[in-house]
C-alpha cells in the first residue's frame, strides 16, 4: 500500500471491502431503517464511528447528484433534532468551520416543526418536520435510537419505515455506484 498520493484501483476496493466487513458487523446489532414501498436505487449512506462504537447508520434511497426522489434514513444514538437541524444548516452551504453555522443551528432546533405519523416498524411514530414540499426533513425518537429523514421530491406522507436486518444490497448499490462513478463499469 502506498502512504501518499492515490490509490490504485485494487488499493481502493480493498480498503472498501474493510468497510463494507465493518459496516456488516456492526449493521447486526444496531437498527437501521428503510423505506417501506422503495422501488429505486438503494445504496449505504453516512456511517460514522466513535471509539469504535456505531453512532450514525444511513440508508440512501435515490441517487445522488440526480433530480429524482431520494429520501436518506439515518439511525443514531445522539439527538435526532440536533443532527436534522445540522443537515438543514448544511444544506444552506454552511459546515461547522462557518461563523454563521452554530447561530443557524441553534435556530433550526428552537423552530417549531411541524408534526408528522409515520409508521415505523408498524408503529406509528411522531416526527418533527422542517422544509416544504420539495425538500423536507424530519426527526423523532423510536425506542432507545434516534431517526432523521432527509427527502427530496418524495411526498412524505408516503414514508413507511421498516427494519433492514440485511444490509448487503444497500452496500452493493453503493459500490455499483462508485464503480459507474470511477469509471469502472
Amino acid at each position: 500500500m502506498r502512504f501518499a498520493g492515490r490509490l490504485t484501483p485494487d488499493e481502493f476496493w480493498e480498503r472498501n471491502r474493510a468497510l463494507d466487513q465493518q459496516v456488516c458487523d456492526a449493521g447486526l446489532s444496531f437498527p437501521t431503517y428503510g423505506l417501506k414501498e422503495w422501488t429505486g436505487p438503494i445504496m449505504l449512506g453516512s456511517w460514522e464511528w466513535q471509539d469504535d462504537t456505531l453512532i450514525l447508520a444511513g440508508l440512501k434511497h435515490g441517487t445522488p447528484d440526480t433530480d429524482g426522489p431520494s429520501v436518506d434514513v439515518l439511525t443514531t444514538v445522539h439527538d435526532p433534532i440536533g443532527k436534522a437541524a445540522s443537515l438543514v444548516v448544511s444544506a444552506l452551504g454552511l459546515t461547522p468551520l462557518d461563523d454563521e453555522y452554530r447561530r443557524r443551528r441553534d435556530e433550526v432546533e428552537a423552530a417549531e416543526g411541524r408534526k408528522v405519523l409515520v409508521p415505523v416498524d408498524g408503529q406509528t411514530v411522531s416526527f418533527e418536520v422542517w422544509g416544504g414540499r420539495e425538500r423536507w426533513w424530519a426527526a423523532a425518537t423510536a425506542g432507545n435510537v434516534g431517526i432523521v429523514l432527509e427527502g427530496r421530491r418524495y411526498p412524505l406522507n408516503q414514508v413507511a419505515l421498516i427494519r433492514v436486518t440485511d444490509v448487503e444490497p444497500y452496500l452493493s448499490g453503493r459500490n455499483a455506484y462508485m464503480r459507474a462513478f470511477r469509471g469502472e463499469d
